[in-house]
């Protein structure tokens, strides 16, 4: 149903823009002022929840993109605390290595 409705509205949208660039075209200003006041009263724009992209629902396709970018910033946040953890591992094993310089040292 939604698929039909889609396809009507595209339709629809495209005979009004093509009626507007061929008013445009013949450059009849009465008709050019029709044009104009037919694309801006005459385009029929679908409340959002029945617009489909590619047979999926915009709402849907909103949801799967907020997804993807969530699954990009956690992949990105994951990657940062591990190296974060491993420059902190190196770090420690630096002070380790010169706390046990500094106890051979005072041992001599």
């Amino acid at each position: 149903m939604y698929r039909m409705l889609n396809y009507v509205n595209r339709k629809w949208n495209i005979c009004v823009f093509k009626f507007h660039d061929l008013a445009t075209k013949t450059n009849i200003s009465p008709l050019v002022k029709f044009s104009i006041w037919a694309h801006d009263k005459l385009v029929w724009e679908l409340p959002e929840k029945y617009q489909l992209i590619g047979g999926v629902s915009v709402q849907q396709c909103r949801l799967e993109q907020q997804l993807d970018i969530a699954k990009h910033q956690a992949n990105y946040y994951f990657e940062y605390a591990t190296e974060l953890q491993e420059q902190v591992w190196k770090l420690q094993d630096e002070v380790d290595t010169l706390e046990s310089n500094e106890s051979e040292l005072a041992t001599a």
